[in-house]
């Protein structure tokens, strides 16, 4: 490369650099930057592999909404900004160049259903060497930067708008500020009264519950008069799960969780079912309560969106959402600031999950986005069991085909612990069945 070629290269680099920084900060001029020096040279190299401009324009602007969201993973010290923007660009251009072709009147064409089957899972997504971040990068610096379409333009100046108006959201029960595309304010009093129930509880958890299982759980790991019976009730588990949460983790293939708990069958009584899930030990038969988790309805909605990425709208999902919105019931959740009440609104949910799936298909699977860990339980045999935190990132990851994802334990058979632990009683017990979980698997029968 001549060396003025080389310094007009380094200052698109740099501006590109401080676009990202600015992405990470939360700053939506940020993305207005990463436009104005990205969608040109993305435009360019996506002419050369797809042949609509509506599939060009979609993996662009689509790249653009994976680096916003995605920015703060910029590490300058591990490769250069161009590189990870190709990277970003390489992964979404090589899922749209494998999704199916789907007919745009939706004829003729296999389409997943809801029901009670299980799914065939697709091949593992993989990138060939031709879209490597260096190749693409390559090729971008020897073509001619595209010109920008009217369309693509209106497309992301209603991005940025969206980015502005995300500033004055209400906050979910979670503390995160509502999606504009999925919030009305006809849910913002039962969002507030969720939030502070939510927030209520948080304080009665922190100042009243968790510092009396803190000391039912001093009592029994030394043994002190009285651990028999809180062995008996369960053990507490936030607590274990504060004190030794990385013990309680283990990596784990995706596909070989096979099997997911019916909660409703194992545990039929409500306030049971609320009761269990603060206790680390289970007792009775809830291990055989299971359900195949191939046939969920969860598996089924994730590997519908999939499928249909290139045209959600042709989507079981997009169809079933359709019809509960014109028989005037369409899907409200308070706890995360959603109503699909019109067409518009379903789609832009359906376009979320797809737009987590991309992010994973680039980054893999990161549990640390997550709200709760990727929960499993532990059965009689020392065998794992999908309980139903995690269902859709579970799902998600199936679908992509992620080769390993990180899941915490958060119920133990009590015959399995009993077994494991021996006659070792109170922290050496512990001790014993921590060391042990590593070597459980997934159940596969």
């Amino acid at each position: 490369m001549p060396p003025e070629a080389a310094r007009v290269s380094d200052i698109a680099c740099s501006r590109l650099g401080d676009a990202l920084d600015a992405c990470a900060r939360g700053s939506p001029t940020g993305l207005e930057l990463l436009a104005r020096h990205s969608v040109p040279r993305l435009l360019a190299v996506a002419q050369q592999f797809l042949a609509t401009p509506e599939d060009i324009e979609t993996v662009v602007h689509d790249t653009l909404g994976l680096a916003w969201h995605d920015a703060w993973r910029f590490q300058p010290a591990d490769e250069p900004p161009e590189h990870w923007m190709m990277r970003l660009f390489g992964s979404r251009l090589n899922s749209q160049l494998k999704a199916p072709k789907i007919d745009l009147a939706g004829h003729d064409m296999p389409r997943l259903d809801i029901g009670t089957d299980p799914i065939a899972l697709p091949p593992p997504l993989t990138r060939p060497e031709a879209l490597s971040p260096y190749r693409l990068w390559a090729m971008a610096e020897r073509l001619p930067p595209a010109s920008v379409s009217s369309r693509l333009k209106a497309r992301l100046t209603d991005a940025l708008m969206l980015l502005e108006n995300a500033r004055n959201m209400p906050l979910t029960p979670s503390g995160e500020p509502a999606d504009p595309r999925l919030f009305s304010p006809a849910i913002a009093r039962r969002m507030r009264l969720s939030r502070l129930s939510r927030r209520t509880m948080e304080k009665l958890n922190h100042y009243v519950a968790r510092p009396l299982e803190r000391s039912a759980f001093a009592l029994w790991r030394h043994q002190i008069p009285g651990s028999t019976w809180i062995e008996r009730q369960g053990l507490p588990r936030h607590v274990i799960e504060a004190c030794h949460a990385s013990q309680l983790e283990i990596d784990v293939a995706p596909r070989e969780l096979q099997h997911e708990l019916d909660y409703q069958g194992a545990f039929p009584d409500r306030k049971q079912r609320h009761r269990i899930g603060n206790r680390l030990l289970w007792d009775g038969n809830w291990d055989v309560s299971l359900t195949a988790f191939l046939a969920s309805r969860r598996m089924h909605f994730i590997a519908d969106i999939w499928y249909h990425r290139r045209r959600l709208e042709q989507s079981h999902s997009y169809h079933r959402l359709a019809e509960r919105l014109a028989r005037g019931k369409p899907i409200v959740s308070h706890s995360d600031g959603v109503i699909l009440d019109r067409p518009e609104r379903i789609l832009a949910y359906l376009r979320r999950y797809h737009r987590y799936m991309e992010s994973i298909a680039c980054f893999g699977f990161d549990d640390r986005l997550s709200k709760d860990p990727m929960s499993v339980a532990v059965d009689r045999h020392g065998q794992l069991i999908k309980l139903n935190k995690g269902l859709h990132r579970l799902a998600m990851s199936q679908v992509i085909g992620v080769p390993s994802i990180q899941v915490r334990v958060r119920a133990i058979h009590r015959q399995w612990w009993c077994h494991t632990a021996g006659e070792a009683r109170g922290q050496q017990a512990l001790d014993r069945v921590l060391a042990t979980l590593p070597s459980c698997r997934p159940r596969t029968d």
